[in-house]
């Protein structure tokens, strides 16, 4: 069963999130008003998922979640709040979700899911670390990846990925319909993706090769790809081997 704590200076609202929860037969282990009990609680009895609130007395939503990523076992994060401009900020600590009030039966429902999703998750990353002994597996392919929504995160589908860019000291996954800001940096999301679909062009930008329609060549040993859907990204000079290689280009006629 799913365990959680609920952090919320407001006594009805915690007692409405209680009857909510146990509803949909989630464990509540605990309440707390303030989030210096909230971080005692969370270290002492270690719950799966944390509901906080984040204008709070005392320490605010935001700074106990910053205090509960140095637990050692810390719990799933989701912000319940009457304030939806504060969801940036959340979803900065790594946030599962972020509900505005009222919340509906509904939406609720689907954040547990998503908590039992990724507890899930952890739990067979765990068993494979705790057999020393045996071989080793892979992990699974990735099959989407995580971006800033509209108070959610959204998952793109790997495939429908056309290129990372980095941009202001962030970095925007572009597919089709647009970009949306990924959790990643680009060095990060390099590891991350399939490195036989996905390679590093530039410093700025990483692309997949399946998006590629044409190579410029734009004279002084300067290139750019052409992607489907029309934008073009500059290949930086000491990546253009290793992309000229990749692309099938090492025995043909190349710019």
């Amino acid at each position: 069963m799913l365990t959680t704590l609920l952090v919320d200076d407001e006594p009805l609202a915690r007692a409405r999130l209680r009857r909510l929860l146990e509803a949909q037969h989630v464990q509540v282990l605990g309440e707390a008003e303030d989030g210096t009990a909230a971080l005692q609680l969370a270290a002492d009895l270690r719950p799966d998922l944390l509901f906080l609130d984040i204008q709070m007395p005392g320490l605010t939503g935001i700074q106990l979640a910053s205090a509960l990523t140095q637990l050692e076992s810390a719990p799933l994060l989701v912000f319940v709040t009457g304030y939806s401009e504060y969801a940036l900020a959340a979803f900065e600590y790594a946030a599962l979700d972020y509900l505005v009030k009222p919340i509906s039966p509904e939406r609720l429902e689907m954040t547990l899911a998503r908590a039992r999703e990724r507890l899930a998750d952890k739990h067979a990353r765990d068993q494979i670390r705790q057999r020393p002994n045996e071989p080793s597996l892979p992990p699974p392919p990735l099959r989407s990846l995580p971006v800033r929504g509209d108070f959610a995160v959204r998952f793109i589908p790997i495939k429908d990925i056309l290129c990372a860019v980095a941009r202001e000291k962030r970095v925007f996954i572009r597919t089709r319909e647009g970009e949306a800001r990924a959790y990643d940096t680009l060095t990060q999301l390099e590891a991350l993706l399939p490195a036989d679909r996905f390679i590093r062009i530039h410093d700025s930008s990483l692309i997949n090769l399946d998006a590629v329609v044409e190579l410029l060549f734009l004279g002084d040993h300067t290139y750019e790809v052409r992607l489907t859907d029309g934008q073009r990204l500059r290949v930086g000079r000491t990546r253009y081997a290793e992309l000229q290689r990749r692309m099938g280009l090492n025995n043909r006629a190349a710019p």
